[in-house]
């Protein structure tokens, strides 16, 4: 019987887990390849459903660095309020009174000045074209290489169109403002879920982090628990805080803007400050994408307007970049301009305007991740890798001076390269004549020793045949 008892095997466990996993990926990435449309449509309608959330939780994101303020600084030490229960609802209700009432008299103030400026704006179009139209014939007139009749031609197609735009916009003002109610209203009835959402998970802050905490611990054992618990706090606070300094930031450009404006008795000054603060979320591109639109509309006006517009947005984007802005985000992002205008333009491309917004923060998240993990396979590897020195501008230039006298200094080597090659080359030339000479005299010399060599022989053969001759006659 004990035989036939089932027994747990982990290895296999294991493997079966695995293969479930491999499979299940496998299926989502077959289904997210071959039926694309459907499987955006259906992330489309899913981030819909539940938009209230998603909005909720990026609330709760803004407001909770007001609501550990009023919590810690003014309940707990400036009011010294004991009751944990009661210190948690005084902060979380003096946070969202601040934030809605700010949002109020935003609404009040601002909205019924945006509709003037573009009621104003849409009345005084034909007026604005009939001046840049003659503006644009003075140009033509003063500057000979311009042909008149492109110009004319221009301005005879443009007038129609100008003119349809601009009826059209009055008479669509009111159908617009429905539609754009009926989008409010369901907006509302989101923002109103979203902000009830955003209230428990405040509220249940602390129980929702408890919660997390024990599923990392367990799950994952408690050193890698404790760091994954370190990422997650540091990457909230990159994320957080690049978001409410940023929003801080534009707000401040846009009521700066605005006061400047009024100062310099520029006309829209509400409306151009609107574009210019929001737009002023979109690092490097924004500042320029907000001028736009004012630098126009002011020119058109009067020339003059849109030069001073533009010197003045050129001096508020000097304070922001120089002052202000460093001094609200300091170097917490620690991303390099290539990353940033990679983030703008990818988050631009795919999610819009959101996606240029928010881009930024994600990739410096990401970059941290990386950072972490590259580090860590650093260490594992035991490999220091040096950071290179950035050469400062006076050190820029004695390198290309030092690069300079090494050229040199090679030129000169290799002329005397080629000057102690040349004299080589004719000592032994020199040396092959001493040598030829050498041996055209030992040539001779053993031509003379041949010479007298036979002179010997034959003095000898001569005195051999005179003795045979002698021989000879004694024999007789």
């Amino acid at each position: 019987m004990n035989n036939n008892r089932f027994e747990s095997n982990q290895r296999y466990f294991t493997i079966c887990v695995y293969t479930i996993i491999v499979v299940a990926v496998s299926c989502v990435i077959f289904r997210v390849v071959f039926h694309l449309g459907d499987t955006i449509d259906l992330i489309k309608n899913f981030m819909s459903n539940i938009a209230s959330f998603l909005v909720g939780i990026l609330i709760s994101f803004i407001v909770s660095p007001f609501v550990n303020y009023i919590h810690d600084r003014i309940l707990i030490k400036r009011l010294h309020i004991k009751n944990k229960k009661t210190t948690k609802i005084l902060s979380i209700l003096f946070a969202y009174i601040i934030v809605l009432g700010f949002i109020g008299i935003c609404l009040v103030y601002v909205i019924p000045q945006l509709i003037a400026s573009i009621t104003d704006l849409s009345a005084n179009i034909p007026a604005m074209y009939v001046a840049f139209s003659s503006w644009l014939r003075n140009l033509a007139y003063d500057w000979e290489f311009i042909n008149n009749d492109i110009v004319n031609d221009v301005i005879d197609n443009l007038s129609p169109k100008i003119m349809e735009f601009s009826t059209n916009l009055v008479s669509q003002i009111i159908p617009w403002l429905y539609s754009a109610s009926v989008a409010v209203v369901k907006w509302f009835i989101t923002i109103i879920i979203a902000i009830v959402v955003s209230i428990y998970l405040l509220s249940d802050k602390k129980i929702i982090f408890h919660t997390i905490r024990r599923i990392l611990y367990a799950i994952f054992s408690k050193s890698m628990a404790d760091k994954l618990i370190d990422i997650a706090k540091n990457c909230n606070q990159i994320f957080t805080g690049y978001i409410i300094a940023k929003a801080i930031d534009s707000l401040i450009i846009g009521i700066l803007c605005c006061f400047v404006m009024n100062l310099l008795s520029l006309p829209y000054s509400v409306l151009i400050s609107v574009i210019v603060g929001i737009t002023n979320m979109i690092p490097y591109f924004g500042p320029y994408i907000g001028a736009m639109p004012g630098i126009f509309i002011l020119a058109v006006m009067d020339l003059r307007f849109g030069l001073i517009f533009a010197i003045m947005i050129l001096a508020i984007q000097q304070f922001d970049g120089l002052i202000l802005g460093p001094r609200l985000l300091g170097d917490s992002m620690g991303l390099r301009p290539i990353l940033i205008l990679f983030a703008i333009t990818f988050g631009g491309a795919y999610f819009g305007v959101a996606g240029m917004f928010l881009g930024v923060p994600v990739i410096a998240v990401v970059q941290y991740l990386c950072d972490l993990w590259i580090e860590h396979r650093l260490r594992e590897k035991n490999i220091v890798v040096k950071k290179l020195k950035e050469d400062s501008p006076n050190d820029h230039s004695r390198n290309i001076f030092v690069l300079l006298n090494n050229r040199l200094a090679q030129h000169s080597h290799m002329t005397n390269d080629v000057k102690n090659a040349d004299k080589v080359n004719q000592e032994s030339k020199e040396d092959g004549k001493t040598d030829d000479k050498n041996a055209d005299k030992m040539n001779q010399e053993s031509k003379e020793d041949s010479k007298t060599d036979d002179k010997n022989t034959d003095k000898v053969n001569q005195e051999n045949k005179e003795d045979g001759d002698f021989d000879e006659k004694n024999k007789d």
